[in-house]
């Protein structure tokens, strides 16, 4: 399943549209990027992205990343 089809789905589910769902996702990226907890940012040097914020399909496959790797996948 590709990020494309993540956000139809969840667009389905809360009846809205994948663009909202798009741009729901990267106003909480933003929000989390921004925070200045010192522990939240460590966690953000952990990821890898081409610009100066993660988009919502870098969080996705990173997230997708960690979980295989915690499950030995």
């Amino acid at each position: 399943m590709n990020t494309k089809e993540i956000f139809q789905q969840v667009a389905k589910q809360y009846n809205t549209t994948p663009e909202e769902v798009y741009t729901e996702i990267q106003k909480a990226i933003d929000a989390g990027f921004a925070n200045p907890d010192p522990a939240v940012q460590e966690e953000w040097k952990k990821m890898k992205f081409k610009g100066q914020r993660p988009t919502p399909e870098e969080v996705l496959a990173y997230m997708v990343d960690a979980l295989q790797t915690k499950r030995g996948y």
